[in-house]
Parts: C-alpha cells; structure tokens; sequence
C-alpha cells in the first residue's frame, strides 16, 4: 500500500510538471525570445464576406469578419471612416481576428468602404496596417471611381489635418448644411484626401475641419472650405500589391518596405495630378449673419468685451440696454405676492407684511438715464461697452445687426453675495507708443477708457538735438504745429513732421483729457527718439509672373506663419516696389490677389459663392541690415 502511494504521488507531480510547461507554451503571446525583430504589419488572409463582394443585403445586421497571420489590437476606432458615413458601426478585435458589425439599413446599388486608416495593429510590436480599405457593394458591380485633392489653410496655406471631406452629388441647399452627404474622406497630415469606390459622376466638395466626425458644418465654430465647381470622378485602380511569402520572417520586412515604396509612388503621382488640375479647397473660417455674437461678459462694473466670430461693419450695428430677465422676474413675483396679500388681508388695515416691504427690489428704469460709449478695439473681432452708471451689473443687451437680432444676459459675478454699487476704482490712463517713431509715421495715444473731453494746448512738446560732445539744444514746439486726431473714442494720433535723429519730450497734464465718469487722466511724461536714416535699410522687390486683370497687394510681414503687416500697399503694374526706409529686421512678403480691391485680405463666403482670396508667400526671409540696399526678385507661380 505505500510503495502504491508514493508512485501515485510521484505521477501526481509529474503531471503538475507537464501542465506548467503546457501552460507556458500556451500563454498568450508567449515564446521563445530572440531571432530578427517583425517589422512589418498584420497580413489579411481572408475576409468574409470577400472584399469586392457584391448583391450584398441591405438589411442589418450586416457582419463583416477579417482572419490575419497574427494576433491583432484594434486602436482608435473613432478614426475609422466608413464611406458612405454609417453611425451605427462596432468594431471588436479577438486574437486573430476583427470583427465589424453594422447596424444601418444600407442603401441600394451603393458600393461601401471602410477605411481603418491605423486601427489594425500587431500584438507585440503594434505596427499598424497602414490604410487598410475593406469595400463591398449592394448592387451587381463595385464602383471604381475615386476624387482626390489637398485642403490649405486659405491664410496660411498650411495642410489641413483631419479635415471631414464631404461629397454631394446635387449641390447642398440652405445654410448651414445639415444633409447627409453622399461619400466622405479624412485629410492625412498633409493636407491630402482620396474618397473611392464612388459612383462614376461629379460631386461638390465641403470641407468641414473638426473632430466631431459628425459630417456637419458649423461655420461659427470650425473651418470651412467648398469646391465652386463639381468635380468629375476618376477611375481607380487599386495597387498590386506585394503578398506575403513563405519561409524566413524577413519576408514581412522586405514586403512592407516594397508595400511602402510602391504607396509613396503612387502618392506622389497623385499629387503631380492635383498640382496639374487645380483640385485644392481652401477652409477659412465662415460667417453668419445670424450668430454674429460669439460671447459678452462684464469685465467689471461699467465695462463689458464683446467677442463677435467675425469682423462687423459697426454702422450696421445696433445695441439696446434692457433690464435683465432675472430682475424682472423677481419684480414680477413681488407684484404677485402683493396683490395675493391684499386679497387675504382685505379688512385688516393697518397690518403689515413686514418680510415683503423690506424685499429690496432691482429698480428697472435705469435704461432711461443710461448713457454708454461703444470702443472697438485694435482685435477687430473684440470690442468693448463702457458706461456712466457703475451700479448697473445685470443687463439684458440686444444687438440688431442687418435685421438680424441676437440677445445676450449678463451678470456680474460678485463675491459675498452682494450687490456691487461702489464707482470703479480704476485710474483713468493715457499708453503711448515705444519709444523708438519712425519719422513718417504718427504717434499713438491708447487710454483706458473713452475720452469725452480734450484740451491738447495744455500739453508741451521739446525737440532736442545732441550733438558729437553730448551738448543738447532743446527748442519748444508750439501746440497748434502738431494736429491730433481721434482714431476711436479710446485712441488718438498725433501728426507732426518728426525730423530724423533727434529726439522729443511730451508732458501731457491731467487736464488734457477726461473722460465721461469726469475723470482727469493720469499726468504722463514720455520721450522718443526719432532714428537717423543711416539706421535704416533699404530693399528693392520686383514681382513676376501674375496674372493680368486683378489687383494685387504686396505686403511686407515679419516671417513665421500669421507674421505682422509691416506695410501694404497695391502692387503697380510694371511689379517694382521700393521700401526707402526698412528697420533691420528679418523680413519676408505675401502677395494678395485683391479680388474685390478694398485693400485688405478677405475669406470666402459660401453663401455668396465667394472663394477666400488668394495669397502666395515669398520663399525665404531676408536679413535687412543698417545703411545697406538689397535688391530681390519673385516669380510668382
């Protein structure tokens, strides 16, 4: 009986033995380490239903089954794009295997892609199979035709990445544009998009730059861009590509570099035709004349900022100053409670309701005597609203601009919980330009608050020479040679022929300016040099090759992308520009085709069938140095 136990517990050993081994050799993903490294991504093996299958049925559920060489992760599937758009799609990933599940009710005789972009992955090194594309069809044949093209920033004209591209086969109507469209594609980081398998025929082009992938464009919040013309299909032809070989695991490398190679070919082929037919669209940000208000606040009491989503012609704005409905309301109710209480208490003179006469109530006829000034600002998408009554800290503002109306309710937050009713405790300020003026140029007088009275004789101006010793000769300047303007109700500009190389003093007193609360600005002492003309440069442009009939500017900017105007001006005819006067800077140029000639860039607008106008950019930056003249050529293409 022993000598059976100790066998028996001997095999029981055994077997636990083998069961660990099996179990290691079973884990997941588990291994012998060592040998040349898998670059290259998961190969499909089959597909169920085939890819290309046609005569599908149009009545989900619809399952789509893909079998690979390896273990596979599936990752970001909400970049996955399914083409015509379908919203009730699932994609679960199982070993070797990915599943798709698709809930909609397809549309007949429509051929449909799925476009993985990197979902699809390898277990152990997650190389991604790169633009994978699963296609099947509901009718009897699959549609081969295919548009590419590229989206640019219209301003930048940087790539636009991640850009929903949306394709219509009868141009969209109303606006925005809600409609489904027919087939869709996403923009790759450089800009390009390639939608196919579509139906042979000409389609319109919305872009829409957002994340939402909900196929909608919203022209107050993201970046649009539209094809003016149908664009025409073209066939595809899908790539041979190179499949997997047997034997040693350098295949997978040596096939994906092959794979590789033969998509940057056909990249660059398509990019050769986009370059040749012209197909790019341009996403600027679009306006509607209905959502024209993009946030109002009280920045304290007396002074709210106005944010608009686009630049206003504020002569056909209008603003009215209303109660806000929070105060009305409360005034509402305590009329209420108090004809409630006169019924109830109907005979008992004399009793009084002591909770409700102390009810401190918001007065609502302060819109009779508010007065209030209107100060756009430097950003023309910002404004400002100041007014004479500091108690005010809730409104109503309705603004009518071109018949249409928008209405915003504002509150001022105050800490505590109560009512701010002291006057605003800020200075009234006078900023003045740097220190450095050009000697053509004005100089700039910024206040804090509108100005409502001025008297400019009570400031003084010196001009002081130095010469080589140092001794300064200083001569006073009578007021009345200078000439002041007012730009805006918070900015002036001051006009006087500065003489290059000398220097001026300003003191402005407090009673120069006041402003409509009866504040005296600050006293304010300022001085700036005037350069001599041997610290400037000077630079020479001629420009090539535009095209005759429009009016072009030609604007010197600081380099990098959205760079800061130096100075605009129409290009002549003969393409010569002369800049006299440059400060040694880096420098570069845009040039702007001034399709509707008001002397500024302008984006499109879809509801007018405007295109954002065109702007090319000056290949490098140029280094301007003191006293030296540089002469440039461009030949714009």
């Amino acid at each position: 009986m022993r000598m059976i136990r100790v066998q028996r517990a001997d095999v029981f050993v055994m077997a636990l033995g083998l069961l660990a081994v099996m179990a290691s050799c079973a884990r997941y993903g588990a291994g012998p380490t060592g040998g040349p490294k898998d670059l290259a991504p998961p190969i499909l093996l089959s597909a169920l239903p085939p890819e290309g299958d046609t005569v599908h049925d149009m009545n989900g559920p619809t399952e789509i089954v893909l079998n690979f060489d390896e273990y596979v992760v599936l990752s970001e599937t909400d970049k996955i794009v399914t083409s015509p758009p379908l919203s009730k799609v699932s994609y679960t990933g199982n070993l070797k295997q990915v599943k798709v599940v698709i809930e909609d009710t397809l549309l007949r005789d429509r051929t449909y892609s799925i476009n993985f972009n990197n979902a699809i992955g390898d277990l152990h090194e997650s190389t991604p199979l790169q633009g994978y594309t699963y296609f099947f069809s509901t009718g009897s044949k699959v549609d081969s035709g295919r548009i590419d093209g590229i989206v640019k920033d219209a301003f930048t004209l940087a790539p636009v990445a991640s850009a929903s591209v949306m394709f219509y086969a009868r141009k969209p109507e109303g606006y925005p544009v809600v409609s489904s469209p027919d087939y869709v594609a996403v923009t790759d980081t450089g800009g390009y998009f390639q939608c196919r398998y579509m139906a042979e025929g000409c389609y319109y082009l919305l872009v829409a730059a957002e994340e939402s992938r909900d196929y909608r464009v919203d022209p107050t919040q993201e970046k649009m861009a539209y094809s003016s013309d149908c664009w025409q299909t073209q066939a595809y032809r899908p790539p041979v590509l190179f499949r997997k070989q047997p034997g040693i695991k350098e295949s997978d490398s040596l096939m994906r570099k092959a794979n590789d190679s033969l998509y940057r070919v056909e990249r660059q082929q398509n990019y050769g035709d986009i370059g040749q037919s012209g197909r790019y669209l341009y996403a600027y940000q679009d306006k509607l004349d209905s959502v024209f208000l993009k946030e109002s606040k009280f920045d304290k009491a007396g002074e709210i900022t106005l944010n608009w989503y686009y630049a206003l012609d504020y002569d056909s704005l209008h603003l009215e100053f209303l109660p806000a409905y929070s105060d009305m309301e409360m005034v509402r109710q305590w009329e209420m409670m108090q004809a409630d209480t006169n019924q109830v208490e109907e005979g008992r003179r004399g009793r009084r309701n002591r909770p409700m006469e102390d009810m401190e109530l918001p007065d609502l006829s302060w819109p009779s005597f508010l007065r209030y000034s209107f100060v756009p600002q430097s950003d023309p998408l910002v404004s400002k609203v100041y007014f004479n009554n500091m108690a005010v800290t809730g409104l109503r503002l309705v603004m009518d601009y071109k018949g249409f109306v928008d209405t915003a309710e504002l509150m001022l937050p105050v800490s505590g919980g109560g009512k701010k009713t002291m006057a605003d405790t800020v200075a009234f300020r006078l900023s003045m330009s740097p220190g450095s003026l050009f000697f053509q140029d004005s100089l700039l007088l910024d206040f804090n608050f509108p100005v409502i009275g001025e008297d400019w004789a009570k400031a003084s101006l010196l001009e002081i020479a130095t010469d080589e010793e140092g001794k300064k000769d200083t001569v006073v300047i009578p007021m009345e040679e200078t000439r002041l303007e007012r730009i805006y109700p918070n900015r002036y500009s001051l006009k006087y022929p500065w003489k290059p190389g000398l220097e001026y003093s300003f003191f402005i007193p407090s009673a120069c300016f006041s402003d409509y609360f009866g504040r005296l600005v600050d006293t304010t002492f300022f001085t700036a040099r005037v350069p001599a003309l041997e610290t400037y440069g000077q630079v020479g442009l001629r420009v090539q090759g535009v095209d005759t009939g429009f009016q072009y500017l030609i604007q010197m900017v600081t380099p990098g992308t959205g760079g800061r105007i130096l100075h605009s001006a129409v290009l002549p005819e003969d393409g010569r520009m002369e800049y006299p006067y440059v400060n040694p800077s880096n420098i570069s140029f845009v040039l702007v085709r001034d399709d509707n000639r008001n002397g500024r860039w302008d984006a499109g607008d879809y509801q007018k069938g405007l295109q954002p106008e065109r702007r090319w950019f000056f290949p490098k930056n140029l280094q301007v140095e003191a006293d030296w003249r540089m002469e440039e050529s461009w030949s714009v293409k």
